[in-house]
């Protein structure tokens, strides 16, 4: 059941929007149709003009004759790698995906127009020889769908002519293409004869430089060598390693018995040698001597025996001999015990020769393992060298191989080019020689049809330019689409074209009297709670007919037996004196500036009609206006009138109108097709929604018969009626207890006269 709801309110929507979107064309059509017809006279005479121009073209089109031929394109076997193997074969272009349309730029060309134009001595209207781009403009070239075929056309007056100049043309295209075909393989040659000394060449140095390369770096086989690299690196480090453990635990021994010498390697060396000294051991021989003497006496005397004395002393003096020796030969303040000086005739080696063996051995593995390491980055700096040195040799094989193919490829082509030279095979053939052609065109139709479209289009962009300068509202659809405002009446231009006169005094059975009567009756209707008894009469600009109107209204409400008080508040330009052809000596400036009785004032051209004229007005105007006098005076008018009509200054006067506005009940706005222009409508609406006054309806003066017609069915009616000489019905009586009409009476009086009727 809600599948079937959706179902219903989706077709709902999309007929809604189906009827939206019709209206709205229909309402874009309408609107465009009437700026045709208000326009339709410049748009008519653009249009038979610019038919015109194209007929008058048109009779002075000659006749001429297109002759035509067909040229079968394919692919000539001329290109280098093809000579020789198919040196007699044609092949389609299209199959090879070459676009016809380069064969047709060079059939085109100037030197083919201009052999043609020399072969045929064609010249143009004044006897000179045709140029080129004029021959272009005459030819047609045209590939044929889905085949290898152009054909080729050429306008001419003469039928003759126009079939000899597409055959010449079509023999000098062949001829220039086989021409071509057998320059292309001799020039080819003479630049192979040029270029292959200079790629031979390029060959041997290309060998030759890579014979360079690999000597001056030593290259053999950078793959084995990369291989052999790796090898002996790994050799080298271990032998680094084993030689560095054996260097170090050499260091340990020379640094712990260096420790117990308290000698450096040097002093070492000198203090051995000073042991081999004669003198040294000669010292060394009476030092044990003399010791084993004194430990003899000793055991016999006390220290203080002269002969232990003597022995003590001789004991010194040899300790002081051998330490200047020591300090002489070895350093100052160095100590070196007698035993290490004891020479053990090479039966015990001393701590000396050990301790300078260990360093003699430790500098030689130093050497050792700085040799090994030395070969080490010589190893590795050629291993990093061994990319570049194989992107370079692979560079230099790349290009030896290169010139060693081109050079190959140009031998090759050499023999073809050879070959290609008697090859006489172009890349068109002559399928269908032009013929006479019997029948001939002057192209007047079609020069006619874009008359026509020219012509409609050049009228449509007038009607568009013309309606987008005129700024002014031309109709009442436009009116009413401007004006948010209730139309309370429309007056036709017939009724408005009185000029400086009353109608409905003048005329009270007339049709234009009857409209008034129905804007009275509008009003009535609209404000039916509580009527306003004070209505301020004011439009957009001047010249909208808003005091004929607000006369006239006057005239056809006190025709109903109301009483009105027709006041004019158009202190600036007033007009009502003259309307009802009175004075204007005495009027409502006298009231308020000399305190004048009303009654004295105050005329009375009709019945029930009162008219207070402005006066003479010198200056200031809008002080009047705003004077506390004026107030009063319409206060207490509106207990002795059943309604006052004000007759105000148009909007643009804002001042007087906002004055004017603080004193009535409602307003009433007049406006004009045709003289009303867009900013002014918009300035009017700003000024009226300023006032704060309700805005009882929109009277449309001076409306069109066209337009009238179409939206007041009493206008139609009205016509008819009144023609047959029957006055007007009672409006008064027509309208009373009548609660039910409905409220588009606001949008047009048409409604209205149905209710009458």
């Amino acid at each position: 059941m809600l599948s079937n709801n959706s179902n219903h309110q989706n077709a709902s929507n999309s007929s809604s929007a189906a009827v939206s979107s019709r209206d709205s064309l229909d309402v874009n059509l309408s609107e465009y149709l009437v700026k045709v017809k208000r326009r339709w006279k410049p748009a008519l005479a653009i249009f038979l003009l610019t038919l015109g121009v194209t007929g008058g073209l048109s009779l002075l089109q000659k006749k001429t004759y297109q002759a035509e031929g067909k040229l079968l394109f394919k692919k000539s076997a001329v290109a280098l790698g093809e000579i020789g193997e198919q040196a007699s074969t044609l092949e389609p272009i299209i199959s090879d995906q070459t676009p016809l349309s380069t064969q047709i730029q060079i059939l085109e060309s100037e030197p083919v127009i201009q052999q043609v134009i020399d072969r045929q001595k064609l010249t143009d209207g004044d006897g000179e020889p045709l140029k080129p781009e004029d021959f272009r403009k005459k030819l047609t070239t045209e590939i044929i769908g889905g085949t290898d075929v152009v054909e080729v056309g050429y306008k001419h007056p003469n039928p003759k002519t126009s079939s000899e100049i597409v055959n010449a043309l079509m023999d000098i295209y062949i001829q220039t293409q086989i021409r071509g075909n057998q320059s292309n393989p001799a020039a080819a040659r003479e630049f192979l004869d040029r270029e292959l000394p200079t790629v031979e060449t390029k060959v041997r140095d290309a060998e030759a430089e890579i014979s360079s390369f690999r000597t001056e770096n030593s290259i053999v086989d950078l793959e084995e060598e990369k291989k052999g690299l790796v090898t002996t690196l790994g050799e080298l480090n271990r032998q680094i390693s084993t030689t560095g453990s054996e260097l170090q635990g050499m260091q340990a021994q020379a640094a712990a018995l260096q420790s117990q010498l308290g000698l450096s390697l040097p002093q070492a060396v000198k203090a051995n040698q000073l042991g081999s000294y004669p003198e040294v051991q000669s010292i060394l021989d009476q030092l044990a001597e003399t010791e084993s003497n004194l430990s003899q006496e000793r055991q016999r005397f006390n220290d203080k025996h002269p002969l232990v004395v003597s022995l003590n002393e001789k004991k010194n003096s040899l300790t002081q001999q051998l330490r200047g020796l020591i300090a002489a030969n070895v350093g100052e303040g160095v100590e070196v015990s007698q035993g290490l000086l004891q020479n053990n005739n090479g039966t015990k080696e001393n701590q000396l020769e050990r301790f300078i063996s260990l360093k003699i051995e430790e500098l030689s593995l130093q050497r050792q393992v700085g040799s090994l390491y030395q070969s080490q980055q010589e190893y590795l700096q050629r291993a990093k060298d061994l990319p570049r040195l194989e992107k370079k040799e692979r560079e230099l094989v790349r290009a030896a191989e290169s010139a060693g193919k081109t050079y190959e490829t140009l031998l090759n082509s050499l023999q073809e080019a050879q070959l290609a030279e008697n090859n006489e095979s172009g890349n068109a053939d002559i399928v269908e020689y032009a013929s006479i052609p019997d029948k001939g065109s002057s192209g007047k139709t079609l020069l006619l049809g874009m008359g026509l479209i020219l012509g409609a289009f050049l009228a449509n962009l007038s009607i568009i330019l013309l309606e987008m300068q005129d700024r002014s509202i031309q109709s009442l659809a436009e009116i009413k689409k401007r004006f948010p405002y209730q139309t309370v009446g429309i007056t036709p231009l017939e009724s408005a074209n009185y000029q400086g006169k009353i109608v409905t005094r003048e005329e009270p059975d007339s049709f234009s009297s009857e409209v008034y009567r129905m804007i009275q009756a509008n009003l009535k209707f609209l404000t039916s709670d509580k009527p306003p008894k004070v209505i301020l009469v004011t439009s957009s600009v001047p010249e909208e007919g808003k005091s004929t109107v607000t006369a006239n209204l006057a005239a056809a409400i006190s025709q109903l037996g109301r009483k009105v008080l027709l006041v004019d508040g158009d202190l600036r330009r007033s007009s009502q004196h003259t309307l009802w052809e009175v004075d204007n000596t005495i009027g409502l400036k006298d009231i308020i500036t000399d305190h004048l009785s009303p009654i004295s004032v105050i005329k009375q051209p009709m019945p029930k009609l009162d008219l207070l004229t402005s006066g003479m007005v010198q200056s200031n105007p809008l002080a009047l206006l705003d004077s506390p006098e004026l107030s009063d005076f319409i206060g207490r008018s509106r207990r002795e009138y059943d309604l006052i009509l004000i007759d105000a200054p148009p909007l643009p006067v804002t001042a007087d109108v906002l004055t004017i506005s603080k004193l009535v009940d409602g307003i009433l706005f007049v406006t004009r097709p045709g003289v009303v222009e867009q900013e002014s409508a918009d300035l009017a609406q700003e000024v009226l929604n300023t006032t704060g006054q309700k805005v009882l309806g929109m009277v449309v003066n001076g409306v069109k018969p066209n337009d009238f017609d179409r939206y007041s069915y009493h206008g139609r009616y009205g016509k008819n009626y009144f023609s047959k000489g029957n006055s007007a019905p009672p409006m008064e009586n027509n309208f009373k207890g009548n609660q039910d009409l409905p409220n588009a009476v606001s949008e047009n009086s048409s409604t209205v006269s149905q209710a009458k009727l």
